[in-house]
């Protein structure tokens, strides 16, 4: 197991070293400690692609199954969820830095055994917690990834309080909830999965390259659903959906806002790596990767998704910049740029805020755009929040107490179908399955009431003060080489960035409480988390320390 301290470089590892500087024979082993490397970490993905997609009929593109039926019975595709296991024995922080790679696909659930089915990061999360636990039985103090309990407590530092707060209110909000059944899933999915993820995170991944493989595994995601959503649109775009008035893709997802809100939590990290003083080479696969996902976050028609990812851009190109003067006057000049073209855009700028993606006309019905109806659904939110502010109403139980609906119906309804001034209809008695008030801070209060709330804004206080911490830090060198200042910077860059992006659509939309995005936002935590330690920052300054 102790192979492990001596890894070669992951997939997008950016250390270059000077070939002159390196003997024949140390070349010719890391080039086979390289290969070596890139062998297994294709089994565990071949592996678990295998196990998952074989004869999954879950697996669609609009009503179309194109997985072959083959190995249909759950315990005929056990080998290949064997060879993953034994893979993941080997390199148990491969499969861990991986997993964002199974993230998008949670509603294409793969049956395991009889009518229990699970989503592949749920299949893949749980293996390596027991292959864990196996290796631990064996190993005992000897495991490779052994980690005393008060060097996880310093990895965690002040993080560690909201974060049993909030998953402590999340468990309550199974016992408040009308639903508990979903409520209990949503809490699995969303809060408990996420959390036992980031505790491997902080304990298996000790090293730069495993950042580095972790979130090449997230640029790799976004990549891949960037080709599944151009593949949508060539071959399959009768399949596209009409959604106010837009053809759409949404490709394994059931909106095309959905993919808006993953890119969020990894465009930013490609662009930075965009931006990185590394080699060429590795600063052009960024832009590779970058492209399609750019054009596919266009053709998703998401305006939200527009506006976060364009302003964690700027903010990313912003920071990049070193020479702070440069910075100041640049900065300076683009946004008295931006508040002279906001100034004589204006009434553009508002049509096509207010009237994006506008609702067709149905029975006369005047038309209502989803920025509209988003006013009336925070609203419908707020009135719940002052019946039940302490406690919520659960995790995903927003739908039995906002609409009359045949999926979740309690006895009182917040459901605003006409505007109490106007008296106009809001358009929202058309959509009576809306699952979420389309704001992260409002979607936390309704699902875990007011303590639940405190602890997430006190959770991206704390993220983003590290994050400020860190980078300045790696800004004067102080702990680490300026060679490797570089190769951290990047990565804080792109995580603050990717919070960021969440952060600004999440006003607008869900941008956490899904799996995929609640596995991304906790792996930003972890990732800078780890960061810190990489770059040697103290969570308390000395008194001697300027």
């Amino acid at each position: 197991m102790n192979e492990n301290v001596t890894e070669s470089p992951s997939i997008m590892d950016i250390d270059t070293q000077k070939s002159s500087a390196v003997s024949p024979t140390t070349s010719s082993t890391n080039l086979m400690h390289f290969w070596h490397d890139r062998l297994v970490e294709g089994g565990l993905i071949l592996s678990m692609a295998l196990y998952y997609v074989s004869g999954n009929q879950n697996i669609r593109i609009g009503h179309f199954s194109f997985v072959p039926s083959l190995f249909a019975h759950p315990l005929y595709t056990l080998p290949f969820l064997l060879i993953f296991a034994l893979l993941c024995w080997y390199r148990l922080h491969f499969a861990v830095a991986l997993l964002p790679l199974s993230l998008p696909y949670y509603a294409q659930q793969k049956i395991v055994y009889s009518h229990y089915a699970f989503s592949l990061a749920e299949i893949i999360l749980v293996t390596c917690v027991l292959v864990a636990f196996l290796q631990i039985l064996v190993f005992r103090k000897r495991w490779a990834y052994w980690l005393p309990l008060r060097e996880l407590q310093d990895r965690l530092g002040p993080f560690i309080f909201p974060i049993l707060l909030f998953f402590a209110m999340a468990a309550v909000s199974i016992f408040v909830a009308f639903n508990h059944t979903v409520a209990l899933r949503a809490f699995r999915e969303e809060v408990f999965d996420p959390l036992v993820y980031v505790l491997l995170v902080l304990i298996c991944l000790r090293t730069r390259q495993d950042i580095t493989r972790l979130v090449s595994a997230l640029i790799g995601t976004g990549l891949l659903i960037a080709f599944l959503g151009l593949a949508q649109l060539l071959f399959f775009k009768n399949t596209l959906k009409l959604e106010d008035g837009v053809r759409r893709i949404y490709a394994v997802y059931g909106s095309a806002n959905s993919i808006g809100l993953l890119f969020d939590y990894i465009l930013p990290i490609g662009f930075s790596l965009f931006l990185a003083r590394v080699a060429a080479r590795f600063r052009l696969l960024a832009l590779v990767c970058c492209i399609p996902m750019l054009i596919v976050l266009y053709l998703t028609q998401s305006l939200g998704a527009w506006v976060a990812v364009a302003f964690s851009l700027l903010v990313v190109l912003a920071l990049s910049i070193r020479n702070r003067r440069v910075r100041v006057i640049s900065g300076s000049i683009f946004v008295a740029l931006m508040l002279v073209g906001a100034f004589l855009f204006r009434i553009q700028l508002i049509n096509v805020f207010v009237d994006h993606h506008i609702s067709t006309k149905s029975a006369g019905v005047h038309t209502v755009s989803t920025v509209t109806k988003r006013v009336y659904l925070w609203q419908s939110a707020w009135h719940m929040i002052q019946d039940h502010p302490l406690f919520g109403y659960g995790m995903d139980n927003w739908l039995c107490y906002y609409s009359e609906n045949d999926l979740c119906n309690a006895q009182k309804h917040y459901w605003i179908k006409v505007d109490p001034v106007t008296h106009k209809d809001t358009g929202l008695k058309y959509e009576p399955t809306l699952s979420h008030p389309h704001n992260i801070f409002l979607h936390v209060w309704v699902s875990m009431g007011v303590f639940g709330v405190l602890a997430f804004l006190t959770l991206l206080v704390l993220f983003f003060w590290l994050f400020a911490r860190v980078l300045w830090r790696l800004g004067k060198n102080a702990f680490v080489g300026k060679e490797e200042a570089e190769k951290l910077r990047w990565l804080v860059l792109g995580v603050g960035g990717a919070m960021l992006a969440a952060l600004v659509q999440g006003q607008v939309d869900s941008a956490f409480l899904e799996q995929d995005l609640a596995f991304c936002f906790w792996t930003m935590i972890a990732v800078l988390l780890l960061l810190r330690v990489q770059a040697q920052v103290r969570w308390r300054v000395p008194a001697n320390v300027a």
